[in-house]
């Protein structure tokens, strides 16, 4: 039975735009401009789509949401949306549809918990915001895939990357701000690691009070405490990917003491630096 929502909207099938019947999913790329915003629709497939450019409201399931560069959706054939630009810069779409007879495979094999995804049981969709670098990284794959087969092969390959970002969200009990996400993903570099409180300011481009309110009532800690945790996290990653020396590692994590360093790092995770490269760096 149709809901109230898809009375009113027409459905897209996905015979419709496929250009081989062996097809398994059609990426395309959209440009919305005030005079062609789309009709209200749902589908009988599934789609995700990211914004690579400009700013928009997304209007789904009765609701509105603003959309800008590194919004993306994974929407479900139930779903009733469309699009409409608010930007004098055009909005970009990128929408990937997939036959829906493909989808429960991945769900069962890489999803033990419900509510990520396509398989969100609530009233709205899935969403996620990209920094800057996963977005170019997405949309590299993309590209690549638009002239590849349109395969099973290919879209496990983009899939396979796309859930491995999502892996990569620092808090998985909630969406962050989006500019809390991007400030998190590119402060995860010496240069910026190196500049600390500084630098996470800077990437923000907010104010350190109201940066400190955000993250207590987020992460339950104070902007100091996630400076050191995330700067702990990078040597620790070092130490167990690199060859790289001690010292250097710290360096480039923003530690400019080989004492408080040594200290703070093994009462975080209970092992000196050399011990937890010894146990964590290995060839096997």
């Amino acid at each position: 039975m149709r809901s109230m929502n898809q009375k009113n909207a027409k459905k897209f099938l996905f015979e419709t735009f496929a250009l081989h019947p062996k097809d398994v999913f059609h990426l395309a790329r959209t440009s919305i401009d005030h005079h062609e915003d789309l009709i209200m629709h749902y589908h009988d497939y599934y789609e995700f789509f990211v914004i690579s450019e400009g700013e928009g409201i997304h209007m789904i399931n009765n609701e509105e949401f603003t959309i800008q560069k590194g919004s993306a959706y994974f929407i479900r054939p139930s779903d009733v949306h469309t699009f409409k630009k608010t930007s004098k810069e055009e909005l970009v779409i990128t929408n990937l549809a997939i036959k829906a007879h493909c989808i429960p495979h991945y769900q069962q094999r890489y999803f033990e918990t419900p509510n990520q995804c396509f398989w969100n049981e609530d009233p709205l969709p899935f969403s996620y915001s990209f920094s800057e670098s996963q977005l170019q990284t997405l949309l590299g794959h993309l590209e690549q895939m638009s002239i590849s087969e349109n395969s099973l092969l290919t879209l496990d390959l983009l899939l396979l990357h796309l859930f491995a970002l999502l892996q990569k969200r620092p808090y998985q009990d909630g969406q962050l701000p989006p500019w809390l996400n991007y400030t998190l993903q590119e402060f995860r570099s010496p240069h910026y690691l190196k500049m600390g409180i500084v630098g996470f300011i800077q990437l923000s481009q907010r104010s350190g009070d109201y940066i400190n309110r955000v993250i207590k009532k987020t992460f339950q800690k104070t902007l100091t405490e996630l400076v050191l945790e995330e700067r702990l996290n990078f040597a620790a990653h070092q130490l167990a990917m690199t060859n790289a020396t001690i010292k250097g590692i710290y360096t480039n994590a923003g530690f400019e003491n080989h004492s408080y360093f040594f200290r703070v790092f093994k009462k975080k995770f209970g092992v000196t630096p050399l011990q937890y490269r010894n146990k964590n760096h290995k060839v096997i």
